[in-house]
């Protein structure tokens, strides 16, 4: 929708694969949809070679955008990220957080080590994020914060409990943000996708069996596409969501709607 995000500035943290002719994340996908809607993007990301091609591609096209390197377990650095939005931009107005990072172990299997990154990666990213940007957003007077969780906060496995704990925290976290910040007219949401395809789970793909079960075990029988999850979080960060705040949106083909298949 032309106009969509007119006058909206964005620092989208984890966003860094978005350039054309590669496999996007939903981050990307977004990114290049808001500067589409009228607005200016800012990323946030590790992989710096990733992050500058594609904000050169976007810059190429005519749209105006930043990247900035960003460990969002680092309060200095998101106090830089959000500086770096102010001094090109004069203001910000949505936030969105994709970082993350995954356990593939039980409980009793997982090391320390791996526990605390996702807990840090996840858990502190969030706060940290939520705390930068808040006055920003207040002194424009009002914003969007989305945080990308996972249906893995409605599920329990034999595995990956660290990312699922995590996720889950993620979603109580925002409806505290959106309690605590919707005086100032700052809307929390989070996003929970269900399996999609990114560079995010590219390695999960190669397993043919695997995917094949999961595919199984979604009612709508595929994985998502990027762009599908990325219209959720273009949805939330929008002024079409005006009202909404606090919420979980849940897009995951209908996989924790339903217990599994039956016995045959």
């Amino acid at each position: 929708m032309s106009g969509r995000f007119e006058g909206k500035v964005a620092l989208i943290a984890g966003g860094a694969h978005a350039s054309k002719g590669d496999l996007m994340g939903f981050g990307g996908i977004a990114a290049w949809e808001i500067l589409k809607g009228g607005g200016k993007v800012v990323i946030g990301d590790l992989d710096d070679d990733a992050g500058e091609k594609s904000v050169q591609q976007m810059r190429d096209d005519g749209f105006e955008a930043h990247y900035v390197h960003l460990d969002v377990t680092d309060e200095a650095q998101w106090a830089s990220a959000v500086s770096k939005v102010i001094s090109e931009f004069g203001s910000l107005s949505i936030m969105v957080n994709l970082a993350g990072t995954l356990d593939r172990d039980s409980i009793e299997g997982v090391d320390i080590d791996t526990w605390r990154l996702t807990m840090e990666v996840t858990n502190m990213g969030m706060f940290l994020g939520v705390r930068a940007v808040a006055p920003s957003m207040r002194e424009a007077g009002g914003g969007s914060i989305v945080l990308i969780s996972s249906m893995a906060a409605k599920l329990a496995s034999d595995y990956g409990s660290a990312y699922a704990t995590s996720r889950a925290g993620m979603t109580h976290f925002a409806r505290s943000a959106a309690v605590q910040l919707g005086p100032d007219n700052i809307r929390v949401n989070t996003v929970l996708p269900g399996w999609t395809i990114t560079p995010f789970t590219a390695a999960l793909l190669e397993d043919k069996k695997a995917t094949e079960w999961r595919n199984n075990r979604v009612p709508l029988r595929r994985w998502a596409n990027a762009d599908e999850i990325a219209n959720g979080i273009l949805f939330l960060a929008s002024d079409e969501a005006s009202y909404v705040s606090g919420s979980e949106l849940l897009m995951d083909g209908g996989t924790t709607a339903w217990w599994g298949p039956g016995p045959d």
